[in-house]
């Protein structure tokens, strides 16, 4: 009786049993993903278009398929809209192909290489304007990816200060050095860089003379709102200054150094003698509100919870497209006080930095601690 009643569930579990394989693919999906920043005062604009892929087999394999990266060119095209609106409120749209081109090479890795396709133009693109994206399929000029909505091409940032002409004071007992701007329309985020120049030279002689710099990133700034128009700044304290220095060149005793600078002789005798010195130049970059959305998304955080929304302002596809904008100063001048303070301060003057003086015949005169 045992016998039989197994025979008769074994017989039930074989026309009941249901398929338990998990197929954790998805069927086959046109997934575009699309990157560009656009800056009104590049003479060529590039966008880099991929597909993303999936399929069965080891996909540390498919990375290295050209075919599973990028669209066939005779299929697949990449447009931007321009949208303009006449002072009677009418709307008109001007299309800019992208053409590809292959002028990057890709560093080898996970995905193929060298080859790789980036999309580029030379039509102007104009500040203060709207964009969209299309990615479209050739064949039936069907649309299979586009921006959600029209972003704005930023207006050029520029620096209040520092400039070219006036010298920053960047000492105690002095007034605090400032670095100001003001907001650009549609803009958010704002980030400025500082590279000091230098020269370094043995001290036994010779002519082996080395250009050298060192760089410094001030902390990212946010706008208030994206109208435009908000005073912003940072001071450059110059402890902060002297240690930034003393943290980024190597104590070597056999080496003098100099600050990259020139003499400016703005009137004749020694009291119209104003030594300065050229060895600062600054880069501010600002970031579209898009861009700044997805970076402040993706960078890096101390809170526990690792996952983070992804941000993509691309329809039907992944990615990025945004505008930025960058304006640089060049030989900004440091007072010679400031230079001395470099020269002797307890911070930096094992690095053996020259100080310059005027002597009794209007000559100029370099010392050193060593």
């Amino acid at each position: 009786m045992i016998r039989k009643t197994l025979l008769v569930l074994s017989l039930l579990a074989l026309f009941t049993s249901c398929d338990n394989d998990l197929n954790i693919i998805a069927d086959w999906k046109d997934v575009p993903s699309v990157y560009g920043v656009l800056n009104a005062e590049d003479s060529v604009h590039y966008i880099k278009l991929n597909k993303a892929f999936l399929g069965q087999g080891d996909v540390m394999m498919m990375a290295q398929e050209f075919d599973s990266l990028y669209y066939g060119e005779d299929i697949v095209g990449l447009r931007l809209i321009k949208h303009e609106q006449n002072n009677n409120g009418e709307q008109s749209f001007t299309s800019i192909e992208l053409e590809t081109t292959d002028e990057f090479v890709k560093p080898e890795g996970i995905f193929n290489s060298p080859t790789q396709i980036i999309y580029k133009t030379s039509e102007e693109l104009y500040k203060d304007t709207f964009y969209a994206l299309e990615v479209y399929r050739k064949s039936n000029d069907t649309i299979i990816a586009q921006t959600e909505n029209p972003i704005r091409v930023l207006s050029p940032v520029a620096f209040i200060k520092p400039n070219t002409i006036s010298a920053l004071p960047i000492a105690p007992n002095s007034y605090v050095s400032k670095i100001s701007w003001r907001s650009v329309e549609g803009g958010n985020m704002y980030e400025v860089s500082m590279r000091f120049n230098y020269i370094e030279f043995p001290i036994s002689g010779g002519s082996d003379t080395l250009y050298k710099s060192i760089e410094f990133d001030f902390p990212t700034l946010l706008s208030s709102d994206s109208e435009g128009g908000e005073s912003m700044s940072y001071p450059i304290d110059y402890l902060q200054f002297l240690s930034f220095i003393a943290a980024n060149i190597p104590n070597d005793p056999s080496v003098r150094r100099l600050t990259v600078g020139d003499v400016d002789r703005s009137s004749q005798g020694v009291s119209g003698f104003a030594i300065s010195h050229a060895c600062l130049d600054f880069t501010l970059r600002a970031a579209g509100s898009d861009l700044s959305t997805y970076l402040v998304l993706n960078e890096n955080s101390s809170s526990l919870v690792l996952d983070r929304p992804e941000y993509s302002n691309i329809e039907n596809g992944v990615g990025i497209l945004s505008s930025k904008t960058i304006d640089t100063v060049i030989g900004a001048k440091i007072t010679n006080s400031s230079n001395d303070e470099i020269t002797t301060n307890e911070l930096t003057k094992h690095l053996n930095f020259g100080s310059f003086e005027l002597n009794g015949d209007n000559q100029i005169e370099i010392t050193y601690e060593n």
